[in-house]
């Protein structure tokens, strides 16, 4: 093999690891993009998330309330209704001893 031969062969293989290397490069670039895009809906997703669990504990703690000020009437009820029936028994005790 001559000298010319062998500089032929070796501007050959430079030439092909150079489109290996642009290809490559190239690859990179989309695989980068595609990570930013996937970054991107990622911290979309979280987002939406974030905000529909948020509303959600918002619902909880309304819906928390509601049953809370429920449970205060019942109880302002039956408070009353105790009070009645104190009164009731007094009243009924008073006539038993009457008779």
């Amino acid at each position: 093999m001559t000298d010319r031969q062998l500089l032929e062969l070796l501007l050959e293989k430079v030439t092909n690891i150079e489109q290996k290397v642009a290809n490559i490069e190239t690859e990179q670039q989309a695989m980068k993009a595609d990570i930013s895009e996937l970054k991107d809906g990622q911290l979309r997703l979280e987002s939406r998330m974030e905000t529909e669990v948020i509303d959600k504990v918002r619902a909880l703690f309304d819906a928390r309330e509601v049953q809370h000020d429920i449970n205060q009437r019942i109880i302002s009820t039956l408070e009353r209704i105790e009070a009645k029936i104190d009164v009731l028994q007094m009243e009924t005790a008073h006539i038993r001893r009457i008779k």
